[in-house]
């Protein structure tokens, strides 16, 4: 009985012991790794408080990023559960029987039992263990925390592309302020040089056509300016659907604010993409797969489960829990699957093609990387060139511009030339808001394009 016993406390103690390991595993603080997420570090390079502090209200409010953590939080239970799997099974039941026999019994020629009725009284805990010789419980156990660590990655990637498309959005609402701006003061003086041509026109000084041009370019400029205001305004809302702030109605104004240019590394190594959510997902995959192969295999073995009781039986209820009322039991269960009509088999050779499928989906996701990475330098590059090339236009154009006023203050050129000149300048002022702002956001998409690394701790291949 002493031996039985010891047998039992040690099951329950074994249960106790990898529980505890997990829960200390999993005892460091969850938002650790979100703020690292997060990335605060990288966007301070941008010398923005207001974007830094809009950054923290996405990290506290957005929903999808809610969500990412609560998946993670689902998959630690899961794993949970199949930890569960592995540890001894201990549980307590009873059973109160009530048994009326309504003939006699004979057994053999000479034994007879008459009619009669007795209550029987069952009370054990019952204790049961997978020996887990061939390590398929455990197996499974790694396949699922694979699958918790895909998530994590997961979790990463939504904060990469949610602060990342954030950013992008606040400095696209930058560019569109100063767009409107420009846009305007374009608007005014195209409203005064058809002033001037309709007054050159009434003295008869050029032909209605030239009125009707400069009609239709007042009208072009009055259209860009409604469909920037209406970008600027879905912009807006975009904004504040992302910071999911119920006590923000309405963005602050950043119209005054410049956009940056950041550094950002004229070549990338290609070891950069080890970084990437993606390809560690679908590295982890191809383990993930390859344990659940293992697991297929070690389902054609036979399994091994120890048993045991340990309790009271009686016939009264005042003689349950007497010494002579004690009843164990200890025993081994062997178990093997003789004829499953190929279920088993069918089973592996799926697992086989899923492992072939996610090796196939590495490879797509190692060529995305490299092409991604690529052309999100390419753009970045070409911006910034396109950047150079629009402020020197804006140089030539200052000059014109210049001219023009030196001309019409000699009374040697015309407003309408000098207006004209200055509406010259102003759209190569355009040029270079929207070169800017599209350097920047491709810088943003390169970042997000090398798995959220800060672009200055990338070093370029010598």
């Amino acid at each position: 009985m002493k031996k039985l016993t010891t047998i039992i406390l040690l099951l329950v103690f074994a249960a106790i012991i990898p529980n505890a390991a997990w829960a200390k595993k999993q005892k460091n603080d969850p938002h650790e790794n979100q703020i690292q997420y997060l990335n605060i570090q990288w966007w301070d390079e941008f010398n923005d408080p207001l974007l830094s502090e809009y950054m923290l209200k996405v990290f506290k409010n957005n929903h999808d990023l809610k969500i990412a953590e609560l998946k993670i939080k689902e998959g630690e239970q899961i794993v949970k559960q199949s930890i569960a799997n592995e540890l001894p099974q201990i549980g307590l039941s009873g059973n109160v029987e009530r048994v009326l026999r309504a003939s006699d019994q004979y057994f053999g020629p000479n034994m007879l039992i008459p009619n009669f009725s007795q209550t029987n009284l069952l009370f054990p805990i019952s204790a049961s263990y997978e020996f887990d010789i061939w390590g398929l419980n455990r197996t499974k156990t790694k396949s699922i925390q694979k699958q918790l660590d895909i998530v994590k990655e997961e979790e990463r990637a939504k904060y990469i592309t949610v602060t990342a498309n954030f950013a992008a959005a606040y400095y696209n609402l930058i560019k569109c302020d100063k767009l409107i701006k420009i846009q305007e003061e374009l608007l005014k003086t195209q409203n005064e040089i058809l002033r001037l041509t309709k007054i050159k026109f009434e003295a008869g000084k050029c032909p209605v056509t030239e009125v009707i041009e400069q009609e239709k370019l007042q009208k072009t400029f009055d259209e860009d300016l409604n469909t920037l205001k209406k970008e600027r305004t879905l912009i807006e809302e975009e904004l504040r659907f992302v910071l999911a702030d119920p006590e923000i109605n309405q963005i602050e104004d950043i119209s005054q604010k410049e956009i940056p240019l950041v550094y950002f590394p004229s070549q990338i190594p290609s070891d950069i993409i080890e970084s990437r959510p993606d390809y560690l997902m679908a590295q982890k995959n191809i383990e993930r797969m390859g344990l659940d192969v293992k697991v297929a295999k070690k389902n054609f073995l036979p399994r091994f489960i120890i048993f045991g009781q340990f309790g009271f039986n009686a016939y009264r209820l005042s003689n349950l829990f007497n010494n002579n009322a004690l009843l164990s039991s200890v025993g081994v269960a062997p178990v093997l699957d003789i004829f499953t009509g190929g279920r088993k088999l069918a089973y592996l050779r799926y697992k086989k093609y899923e492992y072939e499928e996610a090796l196939e989906l590495y490879k797509k996701t190692v060529l995305t990387s490299y092409k991604e990475v690529n052309d999100a330098l390419v753009n970045a590059k070409i911006y910034a060139e396109n950047l150079k090339s629009a402020l020197e236009r804006l140089e030539l154009e200052d000059k014109n511009y210049e001219i023009a006023q030196n001309l019409y203050s000699s009374g040697k050129g015309t407003k309408p030339y000098m207006l004209q000149s200055y509406q010259r300048e102003l759209l190569v002022q355009k040029d270079i808001v929207d070169s800017k702002a599209n350097t920047l956001i491709s810088v943003i998409g390169l970042y997000k394009s090398v798995g959220g690394k800060n672009l200055n701790d990338i070093k370029p291949n010598l």
